[in-house]
C-alpha cells in the first residue's frame, strides 16, 4: 500500500518532466495511507489525484475551476470513467488504467485538452 502511494508520486514526478501540457507539482497533502496532488496545466485548470491506501482507492479527475470536466476513479478494485460533458455518469472501464494509472490518465487528458480547446 505505501509502495503505490510512493509509485503514484513518482509518477506525478515524472509527468511535470515529461508531458509539455503540465506546468507544475503541487503535493497538497500526504499521509502514511493517502496521497493528494494537483497536476497544474494552466490557472484554473488542472488535474487532481487522490489515492487512499486503506481502500486502494484512486481518484483522478480533470478540474476547471471548482469543476470536474473528466473523471477516472478506481473503488474496490473497479475502474469507472466519468465522460466529459456528462461527469454525473458512471462508465465500466473494465481494462482499467494499470499500469502507470496516473500517465495512462494523463494521456487522455492531453488528447481532451487539444479536442475541445482547453488551453
Amino acid at each position: 500500500m505505501a509502495d503505490e502511494l510512493f509509485v503514484l508520486r513518482q509518477e506525478a514526478v515524472e509527468a511535470v518532466d515529461r508531458l509539455w501540457f503540465i506546468n507544475a507539482f503541487e503535493e497538497v497533502d500526504r499521509t502514511d495511507i493517502s496521497l493528494s496532488i494537483r497536476l497544474h496545466i494552466r490557472p484554473g485548470l488542472f488535474v487532481q489525484m487522490f489515492y487512499g491506501a486503506k481502500s486502494g482507492s484512486l481518484y483522478l479527475a480533470l478540474i476547471e475551476g471548482e469543476r470536474r470536466l473528466f473523471g477516472i476513479d478506481r473503488e474496490c478494485g473497479v475502474w469507472h470513467l466519468h465522460p466529459i460533458g456528462a461527469v454525473e455518469r458512471h462508465e465500466p472501464l473494465p481494462q482499467g488504467l494499470e499500469p502507470k494509472p496516473l500517465l495512462k490518465f494523463l494521456a487522455r487528458v492531453e488528447d481532451l485538452l487539444l479536442e475541445h480547446d482547453l488551453l
